[in-house]
């Protein structure tokens, strides 16, 4: 007997996406006997049996394969990992341990030739690389990549050898450092000038902006070789580099978070800041950019990410914060005139009128007596969102917004005790006028979307 496993997926799979093995007996008499089907144990974690998660079970096809999806199984087991809000001295990166998991997967299979179950588990298999194994593993994500989306990487591509390493901090020469090992994110990241160590002396207008009393994280793959957080603040004509040492990343962490929003930032410990103190990012602020190292300054490991301090508050600036297709979490300011209204949905029965005197027994018609009587009443908060004008790579990016099944409002908030802070308040659904726009032919244009809360408001009955 001989099992081979003919397709496997490599790490870091985005788990809302197919995550197919194929498995091939290559003794053709235990797969003629009657009953026969492939088997996978799948286990959480380790292999010990108590991680033991689901046992799958697929009889072969006709030219004798057995192909298994096993996202359905795993991706009970991830869910998000949101930033914390409000926070003080807080770490300079927090382990997104929600947005990823590890399984590990037992091989065997199963007849019932002679009339008895005969269950040949744990078997040591032959990979796609003609290496063998008693067991394989696998690491997942909390991502759903689009089958198809111009500017946005597909899961098509993501099946490319090796391809997710691009998501991976390391440290490469400085003439790669702007195509690839970048962050889980597919917002528009637009370049400046830079000098002849790729440290910035300009920056592009065109970067997401922000606000100074922002929150916010952007979320990486995790390295070992991560020892800085840096940050590059031009403040008017100067730029300094603001560092933060980050305590030792072990190789069981696979994804990270690190505080991208000014608010946010400024909450980080300054115990471990390299020079000057907190905060680093100032209302003279006009830029900044996000980049992870080793040691030196110039060991870059990630892409510089830009963000652009915002200044102007003639509206309400309603912040969102949703969860992307990379499996971490997005930020949009919507600046632009914005309105509340609420749905009202009202319950009534019809009674008879208490218009009997039951002293005299006359009946005392009034125009005040009620026949219709409301006994339910729902209303549900709905917010209508414009956003500035942008270009054509940031209106397309935003598709992730509107179809994202996890959003949140970020609502500036005072407390009872009269402390300003921000809370998070969930969304329902979002509707938007969303197609998508060519950079060759269309120029700049806003993007209106329809929010719904998600949760209802109930009234007294009558």
């Amino acid at each position: 007997m001989a099992l081979h496993i003919k397709h496997y997926p490599e790490d870091y799979r985005t788990v809302y996406n197919p995550i197919e093995t194929v498995l091939f007996e290559t003794n053709t008499t235990p797969r003629g006997y009657t009953g026969f089907a492939y088997l996978i144990d799948v286990y959480r974690g380790s292999a010990a049996a108590a991680n033991l998660i689901g046992r799958l079970k697929v009889p072969p096809t006709t030219d004798g394969y057995g192909r298994f999806d096993l996202s359905g199984i795993m991706e009970s087991y991830l869910s998000s990992s949101l930033g914390t809000l409000n926070g003080s001295n807080i770490n300079e990166y927090t382990v997104a341990s929600n947005n990823y998991e590890s399984f590990v997967m037992k091989y065997g299979w199963l007849h019932y030739n002679g009339g008895t179950v005969t269950i040949d588990m744990d078997q040591t298999v032959t990979l796609p690389d003609s290496s063998t194994d008693s067991s394989t593993s696998l690491i997942t994500l909390n991502g759903s990549l689009p089958n198809y989306r111009r500017d946005i990487v597909n899961f098509y591509d993501w099946q490319t050898t090796n391809y997710y390493s691009k998501y991976i901090p390391a440290y490469l020469p400085l003439i790669e450092l702007f195509n690839t090992k970048k962050f889980l994110t597919n917002s528009p990241n637009y370049l400046g000038t830079y000098d002849s160590t790729y440290k910035p002396t300009s920056f592009s207008d065109k970067n997401q902006k922000v606000r100074l009393s922002d929150e916010g994280y952007i979320y990486c793959l995790a390295s070992t070789d991560i020892k800085y957080v840096n940050y590059v603040i031009k403040d008017g004509s100067s730029i300094s580099v603001k560092r933060f040492s980050v305590g030792s990343i072990v190789s069981s962490i696979k994804e990270i978070q690190i505080p991208s929003a000014p608010a946010t930032i400024n909450a980080i410990d300054p115990s471990n800041l390299q020079s000057g103190s907190q905060p680093i990012i100032t209302s003279t602020t006009t830029d900044y950019s996000i980049y992870l190292s080793k040691t030196s300054l110039t060991e870059y490991m990630t892409e510089y990410f830009s963000f652009k301090l915002d200044t102007d508050c003639r509206y309400e600036t309603r912040r969102l914060e949703f969860l992307n297709s990379l499996g971490g979490f997005d930020y949009y300011n919507f600046t632009k005139v914005s309105r509340h209204s609420e749905d009202i949905e009202r319950k009534f029965l019809k009674a008879n009128p208490s218009d009997l005197n039951t002293s005299s027994g006359a009946i005392e018609y009034s125009i005040s007596n009620r026949e219709k009587i409301q006994y339910y009443t729902k209303s549900s908060s709905k917010m209508k969102l414009n956003s500035d004008w942008v270009d054509a790579k940031t209106f397309n990016w935003l598709l992730e917004l509107i179809e994202s099944p996890e959003v949140y409002l970020l609502d500036d908030y005072t407390t009872p005790t009269g402390t300003t802070e921000v809370r998070r308040i969930p969304i329902k659904n979002i509707e938007g006028n969303w197609e998508e726009k060519i950079s060759s032919t269309d120029n700049i244009f806003n993007l209106s979307i329809d929010l719904e809360f998600s949760m209802d408001n109930y009234r007294q009955r009558f």
